[in-house]
């Protein structure tokens, strides 16, 4: 288990190093003007010098690299010709003059509250609705909420999304409209200002995962362990839960640590509909304005996360799935 472990822990970081590689190259070295879009299009040409000189894009791209790098490692100072930041410095946002770690730790609750509260909404939704569609396999119970979900996914996200923020928070007021409160500040506030959003996602989500759920547990009930465990007088809730949902929940727990890693770093039109300011947002306004350094910074971020939900995952399958033997 131990050997396993670091060896997954190994490969992770051989991925991070990848990512920070290919964002240094894509973001630095590609066909980028980080001056100009940071100065505007009156910008004279001695601004444009002092710009790049203040983010070292007229040094080496050699020492460009290992100023990034060490920047993540160590944190980088004023003697590194670069602003006090402390490790793992991300960079240094000249758009808002602040560190892009202290940004993305501002935002990143935000996108975590959000993300944490639909998942337990679409994980009970999809398991508990794709258990009993594959009960009542065939029977009008099993095609409504399939043919809802399926209906539900066929309408793009953002659509649903905006509607249902205009007609159920804005114009009748049905649920609280979305807001942001530190969940240390205001806990009743910052549930009451997530929760319609933590309904809507999830429930939209679920809609995928109701299908995948069905399907996984149609495929289990059909193998011999599960009809012996019939024979032998065991209940129907226990066969069920205990013997076909244990083994088909694996492969969904893939998809939910995919998804959520995903989702963390990417919920887009969940902030900019219900106008959270999460990381999503961020990357979004740093893309209008040029801001390379937050952009690149929270795509690395999005790297490390990813590493972190497939360790977590391979390691819960060990867990879940008794056939699975971590070694």
């Amino acid at each position: 288990m131990l050997i396993y472990l670091l060896r997954r822990v190994l490969l992770g970081l051989s991925v991070i190093i990848a990512a920070i590689i290919a964002t240094f190259v894509l973001f630095y070295l590609g066909p980028n003007d980080p001056a100009g879009a940071l100065c505007g299009r009156n910008c004279t040409p001695e601004r444009v010098e002092q710009i790049e000189t203040n983010l070292g894009l007229n040094k080496p791209k050699t020492e460009q690299f290992q100023r990034y790098v060490k920047g993540i490692v160590v944190g980088t100072s004023e003697k590194d010709g670069a602003q006090d930041c402390d490790a793992p410095c991300l960079g240094w946002s000249y758009v808002q003059n602040r560190s892009v770690t202290d940004r993305v730790v501002e935002a990143f609750p935000v996108t975590a509250s959000i993300v944490g509260g639909g998942m337990i909404v679409y994980s009970f939704l999809g398991i508990s609705l794709g258990v009993l569609t594959a009960r009542y396999r065939g029977r009008w119970l099993d095609k409504s909420i399939v043919g809802s979900s399926q209906f539900v996914t066929s309408i793009p996200y953002y659509i649903l999304a905006l509607v249902f923020y205009l007609y159920a928070m804005k114009f009748y007021g049905l649920i609280p409209e979305s807001a942001w409160t530190p969940l240390t500040q205001n806990p009743w506030a910052w549930f009451t200002g997530l929760l319609g959003v933590w309904l809507f996602y999830g429930a939209y989500v679920s809609a995928g995962y109701i299908r995948y759920i069905r399907a996984a547990m149609i495929d289990t009930q059909n193998q011999d362990y599960v009809r012996t465990a019939r024979s032998k007088g065991i209940s129907e809730f226990d066969v069920t839960v205990k013997h076909a949902l244990r083994a088909a929940i694996a492969p969904f727990l893939t998809l939910l640590g995919m998804g959520v890693a995903a989702e963390l770093t990417g919920a887009v039109f969940t902030e900019r509909i219900f106008n959270l300011p999460g990381m999503g947002k961020l990357a979004l306004d740093s893309v209008s304005t040029g801001d390379l350094p937050t952009i690149s910074g929270t795509v690395i971020i999005g790297a490390v996360l990813i590493v972190i939900a497939n360790i977590l995952v391979d390691l819960m399958y060990g867990v879940v799935d008794p056939r699975v033997k971590l070694s």
